[in-house]
């Protein structure tokens, strides 16, 4: 009777193990759903919708783009961390995700999320009111050095990328700007553009275009190299910051537990998303810089972020909700 029960117990397993091979042999033979943590309209959800009609040919199925803002992000990835592990459900991130742990109260831990690929990057662009009386980066931060406390910063909430931004601009440049946050990043620009504030930093799509209009001065770029767009406008690393790294970047994850070959399916098809010449083309005109690769080289940027994150959220002393 045991020996029976034994080999019952054995192919049961047997049969479903046969049954999850063929799930992920057939896989995806239905619409899949894209959570995106941000609202609609902002650069997550137009990253994620550019995309999307590329992604939907490749795979054979729609995509269904969900929005689902709130806390940062948090909402969002709550929902997709509790998702069942079958590659239907599909967690559009930003760089926030590797700071929320260390901001917020989390029901998950962002390490066990399964991650697919880096989407991509939107550089960040420091600049100030053209009535802050410092020409450059460097006049501007004798000037904050003289006055410390007074120069203010602005930014889409505590939080966000321009926040922790500024953070680490004051921790290497050691200066201290006062942080004033708005509900949202034009918010944040028009209170820097009408001199509520001294300096903003903002998305380069954001930027780019009130640089050009002269309504603002640019100090510098946090990315690798200057902007095609902003070429007189040095980076961080030209005016003597180099570890002023920060970005507002993209990825995406999977839940706890997927397997490995819908994740490499996934990965396969995002990448050649962000090679198809038009999709790529149609991120470029947006400010948003592709990136792709393994999920292995996701996961290490991804914890590196994770450690940074900490570091300047611990060194600026910002308390979590």
């Amino acid at each position: 009777m045991k020996s029976f029960i034994r080999a019952g117990i054995v192919a049961t397993a047997l049969l479903s193990a046969t049954l999850v091979g063929a799930q992920e042999a057939n896989y995806p033979n239905r619409p899949i759903t894209w959570i995106v943590p941000m609202g609609a309209g902002g650069t997550s959800d137009v990253f994620a919708r550019t995309i999307t009609p590329f992604m939907s040919n490749a795979l054979g199925v729609p995509i269904v783009v969900d929005n689902k803002p709130g806390a940062n992000g948090v909402l969002g990835e709550d929902l997709g961390y509790r998702a069942k592990p079958d590659g239907y459900t599909v967690i559009f991130s930003s760089a926030s995700v590797a700071a929320n742990p260390f901001l917020k109260k989390t029901n998950y831990d962002p390490k066990n999320f399964v991650p697919v690929i880096h989407l991509g990057n939107v550089w960040l662009v420091m600049m100030e009111n053209e009535n802050v009386k410092a020409k450059n980066m460097q006049e501007f931060i004798a000037l904050a050095k003289a006055n410390p406390g007074k120069l203010t910063f602005s930014s889409w909430g505590v939080g966000g990328m321009g926040h922790l931004a500024g953070e680490l601009f004051n921790i290497e440049a050691g200066v201290k700007l006062t942080h004033i946050p708005y509900k949202t990043s034009p918010d944040a620009m028009t209170a820097a553009l009408s001199g509520q504030t001294d300096t903003t930093i903002q998305t380069s799509s954001l930027a780019v275009p009130q640089i050009k209009g002269g309504k603002v001065r640019g100090l510098a770029v946090a990315a690798p190299t200057r902007l095609a767009e902003l070429p007189d406008v040095p980076t961080m690393a030209e005016v003597g910051l180099p570890g002023v790294k920060i970005d507002t970047w993209f990825g995406t994850f999977l839940p706890p537990a997927t397997p490995k070959p819908i994740v490499d399916k996934l990965n396969a098809a995002f990448n050649a998303a962000l090679n198809d010449p038009t999709t790529r083309d149609n991120l470029l005109k947006r400010g948003i810089y592709p990136k792709g690769g393994s999920p292995d080289d996701f996961n290490r940027y991804f914890l590196a972020e994770m450690a940074k994150f900490k570091r300047i959220i611990s060194e600026a002393g910002i308390q979590p909700d």
